[in-house]
């Protein structure tokens, strides 16, 4: 085999690839790495805006529908949410360590009980319990009408793009931390394991979303993607699965996980038998 059939065949992989995202979770752990010592929210916030231009860049390079792309009233909407979400991940990682320092004072002064498990057991294990919590809210608010009605506002978007993925109801994004956040503490992993957790689902949340065609292949069974959460998005109410977003464990342990390599659903948004039902703020209707 020459090096021109080579470079030819590296071509083709990276044309079929989704690179900008594989690209991303290689840099992950270097950010990590050179942010060491800052404070947390701090590091979580600079990769997260990091990770949020990188994807944003890339596709307006390598985009999977140029009618996704963002224009700037929905650019003015996000960005308000992120803002708005921001503060409430916040207060809610505030109220929810003041809350279990006050249930278990113990656990500021010792290690947690996972906290001297290896970093590469922890890590693993701090992603899949920080998942599970937010799946089986985020199934739950496909089924009860309560929860939908703040739920359907991530839905609404006809298109998906790094920076929809920030747009949430602000009681959405509280449940979500929670349900993240409250195992991890009571189960007593570290502080760094716990941020390494954080940024990994963080990044993987606006990854999933972008406009970015090409595919991760077979880790499309280990990661969360593009490739599948388009299929969560689906007007078809029986093809919205996929209800992880970081990892599919939990859509592969409970049958709610869909992989349909080379397709994609036809349209996106809300569901037509839902949408007369649903909770919209008058800015992000339309």
């Amino acid at each position: 085999m020459n090096l021109r059939t080579l470079t030819q065949g590296a071509l083709r992989l990276l044309h079929a690839s989704n690179w900008p995202h594989l690209l991303l979770l290689a840099a992950l752990p270097a950010a990590a790495w050179a942010l060491r010592g800052w404070p947390h929210e701090q590091t979580l916030a600079l990769v997260g805006l990091a990770a949020l231009a990188w994807l944003m860049l890339a596709e307006r390079l390598w985009p999977l529908s140029p009618d996704w792309q963002a224009r700037r009233p929905e650019l003015a909407r996000d960005a308000a949410f992120l803002g708005l979400n921001a503060v409430v991940d916040s207060l809610s990682a505030f109220l929810l360590t003041a809350l279990v320092l006050r249930w278990a004072p113990g656990q500021a002064d010792s290690p947690g009980a996972l906290a001297t498990l290896p970093a590469v057991v922890a890590l693993p294990l701090a992603i899949a319990i920080g998942e599970l919590g937010p799946f089986a809210l985020h199934r739950w608010a496909h089924r009860r009408e309560g929860l939908w009605r703040f739920h359907a506002l991530h839905h609404q978007p006809a298109k998906l793009n790094a920076a929809n993925a920030v747009l949430a109801h602000p009681l959405n994004a509280a449940w979500n931390q929670a349900a993240r956040l409250l195992p991890w503490l009571l189960l007593g992993f570290s502080a760094e394991v716990m941020l390494w957790a954080a940024l990994f689902m963080q990044v993987q949340g606006l990854a999933v979303h972008a406009n970015l065609r090409g595919s991760l292949g077979p880790l499309n069974c280990l990661i969360g993607s593009a490739e599948l959460h388009r299929w969560h998005h689906s007007v078809v109410e029986a093809e919205a699965h996929n209800y992880g977003t970081a990892i599919p464990l939990w859509d592969q342990l409970f049958g709610s996980f869909v992989y349909r390599p080379g397709r994609a659903p036809a349209r996106l948004g809300l569901f037509a038998s839902t949408a007369p039902q649903t909770w919209l703020p008058a800015c992000c209707r339309g």
